[in-house]
C-alpha cells in the first residue's frame, strides 16, 4: 500500500494509505503437460514490412507480391525473441516520407481540444512533479462540496482509490470524514500544493488530476474512495 498524507475539514492531517479499489484475478495459463506458461515478446514485424513501405517499394504491384510471396514477413528477424526494449520516435511512415527513420531531439507537445473536438491551442509539454508525497504538504479539503449525482454527470473519473486506515486513530479519522461525506451524500473537492487547490499529480511525470472524496458508512465500516478526473461532461449545444 503507497502512502498520502491527508487533512480533514479542521486541517488535522494523519499519514494513510491508499490503493486500488478492485483486485484482478490471477490467471495461471498451463501448457498440455501441466507446466506453467510463460509471456515473451518476439519480432512480428520490421520497419522495412510495414504498409508504407510496402507501398512505397511495389506501389500498384503490391496485391500482386502478396499473392506471388511474403514481402510482409521478414524471415530473417520474424518469431526472433526481443528482450531490453526501450522507447523510441521515428519520423516518416506517411504517403509524403515512407521511409522511417529515428528522430533524435524530440520535442513533446500538448493539444488542447474545445468539447466540439475543434483544437483549442497548442503547448509545450510540461514536467509534472508528484504531490502526494507524505512529507510534503498535506492533501486538503477545499470546502467546495458537490451532490453525488451530480458530480457523477459532470465528470469523468479515470481512477479511484480506496483509501485506508493504519491504526485505531487514523480509523477515527477517516472514518468521520467518510461519515460526513455519506450523510450529506455529496463529494468533496480536494488539493494539493501549498494552497490546498492545486491537481493532485499521484508521481513524477503523471497527469494532473482534479480529485474528489466520497465516503459510505455502513454501521462501524465505511469506504472513502479518492475519486480522480482530468475531463469534465460538457454539453456543445448552444
Amino acid at each position: 500500500m503507497r502512502k498520502i498524507n491527508l487533512s480533514n475539514e479542521t486541517r488535522r492531517d494523519a499519514e494513510v494509505a491508499f490503493g486500488a479499489t478492485s483486485r484482478r484475478k490471477t490467471t495461471i495459463y498451463k501448457t498440455a503437460d501441466g507446466s506453467k506458461g510463460k509471456s515473451e515478446r518476439s519480432v512480428k514485424a520490421t520497419i522495412d514490412t510495414t504498409d508504407q513501405a510496402l507501398m512505397a517499394a511495389y506501389g500498384d504491384q503490391l496485391t500482386e507480391a502478396l499473392i506471388n510471396g511474403d514481402p510482409e514477413v521478414d524471415m530473417e528477424r520474424f518469431g526472433m525473441r526481443v528482450e531490453g526494449l526501450k522507447k523510441i520516435y521515428v519520423v516518416g511512415g506517411n504517403s509524403q516520407s515512407p521511409t522511417q527513420k529515428v528522430a533524435y531531439g524530440v520535442t513533446l507537445s500538448e493539444h488542447v481540444f474545445l468539447a466540439d473536438g475543434t483544437e483549442k491551442e497548442i503547448r509545450p509539454e510540461t514536467t509534472t512533479t508528484g504531490n502526494i508525497a507524505t512529507d510534503g504538504m498535506p492533501i486538503r479539503w477545499t470546502g467546495k462540496m458537490i451532490p453525488r449525482k451530480k458530480a457523477m454527470r459532470m465528470f469523468v473519473f479515470r481512477k479511484s482509490y480506496q483509501v485506508q486506515h493504519v491504526n485505531g486513530l487514523t480509523y477515527d479519522f477517516l472514518y468521520e470524514m467518510a461519515k460526513k461525506l455519506s450523510d450529506a451524500d455529496a463529494m468533496m473537492l480536494v488539493g494539493g500544493g501549498a494552497k490546498g487547490v492545486a491537481p493532485l499529480v499521484m508521481n513524477n511525470g503523471g497527469t494532473p488530476y482534479r480529485a474528489f472524496l466520497e465516503g459510505r458508512v455502513d454501521g462501524d465500516k465505511y469506504a472513502l474512495i479518492l475519486r480522480l478526473t482530468n475531463m469534465e461532461i460538457k454539453s456543445i449545444i448552444n
